[in-house]
C-alpha cells in the first residue's frame, strides 16, 4: 500500500495515498514530504526516517574532509 508522508511542526504523519485526503491535510498546514510503499502507516514513517538518515553520515564525513583539507591548504 502507498502512503503519503506529510510533515507539520517537525512531526511526520503517514496517510493512505488518496489525493483528496492529502489535499485536506495540505490545506490544514501540513507539507508534502514523500510517497512511500509500506504495509502500515507506522512502518511508512519508519521507512521515511531511515531513508532520510541514510546519507547523513556520508555528508558529515565529506564536510569534515573538506574542512581538514582547507585547514591544511591554508596553513602552509
Amino acid at each position: 500500500m502507498d502512503f503519503y508522508i506529510l510533515k507539520k511542526n517537525n512531526e511526520l504523519t503517514a496517510i493512505p495515498a488518496e489525493e483528496s485526503k492529502c489535499k485536506e491535510y495540505l490545506n490544514s498546514g501540513y507539507s508534502y514530504v514523500n510517497k512511500v510503499a509500506a504495509c502500515t502507516a507506522k512502518s511508512a514513517v519508519k521507512k521515511q526516517l531511515s531513508e532520510k538518515n541514510r546519507f547523513t553520515p556520508v555528508f558529515i564525513g565529506i564536510v569534515i574532509i573538506l574542512i581538514a583539507a582547507s585547514v591544511f591548504y591554508f596553513s602552509r
